[in-house]
């Protein structure tokens, strides 16, 4: 008695996709397994928008990939290093970079990580209101004087680590010229904020006049007596 499928077609189609399964299979044992190093993009991610990092953080991380060679030789082989900070707390902190961390290709695995950890500090973010001194630079036409000096807003809301903040009294401008003036000078200026993680709540930007007046008469010398 000879036993024949009941469904020919779908008995060669099942036979036909376990071939191909085999050999897809089959070609993934013959294929060379590589070893290679990369720069992974270090990205913090999830940071409390309350703190800010107040240390150096490395560009880059080292990962040692290990996978088929097809696919480790690959240049455009997309890798990235996601660092969570959801935790992070006000201080010194030591963060390790694990192998869940590693975005990639799912064919490869991370074979070493350096380093392995990295030490961040940071300090949570406060403001502070500073008064605005406007920066006037240049010597008016002769016969004129600088006068009063006004500035708009008079004060700015700053914001920044508070170990950065302690150190300010007030907060510079963008330079005024008055040099060859012969009269009252309006510009609109931006604020010098003195450390790049400081920011300005209050609007920008502002506006600076400077009255120049009639400069005094000087005072004439009185001439020496001859002995």
């Amino acid at each position: 008695m000879r036993l024949r499928p009941r469904h020919p077609l779908l008995f060669l189609l099942a036979l036909l996709t376990a071939y191909l399964l085999w050999y897809a299979l089959g070609g993934q044992r013959r294929e060379r397994t590589a070893v290679r190093g990369f720069k992974a993009p270090l990205t913090l991610v999830n940071m409390p928008r309350d703190l800010v990092i107040t240390s150096s953080v490395p560009d880059t991380v080292a990962v040692q990939l290990s996978g088929p060679l097809t696919v480790t030789a690959d240049p455009r082989l997309p890798i990235e290093v996601l660092l969570d900070l959801a935790d992070a707390r006000p201080g010194v902190q030591t963060y390790p970079i694990n192998e869940g961390d590693i975005q990639s290709n799912p064919a490869v695995t991370v074979v070493s990580i350096d380093p392995a950890a990295i030490t961040l500090e940071l300090e949570r973010l406060e403001t502070i209101t500073l008064p605005v001194r406007p920066d006037v630079e240049g010597t008016p036409a002769p016969g004129f004087a600088v006068g009063e000096v006004r500035v708009a807003p008079a004060q700015l809301a700053i914001q920044g680590p508070g170990s950065v903040l302690t150190a300010l009294e007030d907060v510079e401008t963008t330079p005024v010229s008055v040099d060859g003036a012969s009269d009252s000078v309006e510009a609109t200026v931006q604020p010098r904020l003195p450390h790049p993680l400081l920011r300005s709540l209050t609007a920008v930007p502002l506006l600076v006049v400077v009255e120049l007046v009639p400069a005094p008469a000087p005072t004439p010398t009185p001439a020496r007596g001859r002995r």
